[in-house]
């Protein structure tokens, strides 16, 4: 899947520690959203936004039952 100008952005914020960036790749993932759906990553990048006290992923995280060991409980 080849990616967008607004994806390569928003991945090279995302790496680069911007809450924002990591929650709504997140959210890219869990929707499929120019990327290929996978829960895994989305829990990943957005419990990592919630770790930086980014609030809609800290409601995220909440929503769906995840703690600070998301990943973890997604792959479960």
């Amino acid at each position: 899947m080849s990616k967008s100008k607004k994806m390569r952005k928003l991945i090279k914020a995302a790496k680069s520690g911007k809450p924002y960036a990591m929650y709504q790749l997140g959210i890219c993932y869990e929707l499929g959203r120019e990327r290929p759906q996978d829960m895994n990553e989305a829990a990943q990048w957005i419990a990592e936004a919630a770790q930086l006290c980014y609030a809609p992923a800290v409601e995220w995280i909440k929503d769906y039952g995840f703690d600070d060991s998301a990943a973890v409980q997604a792959e479960s």
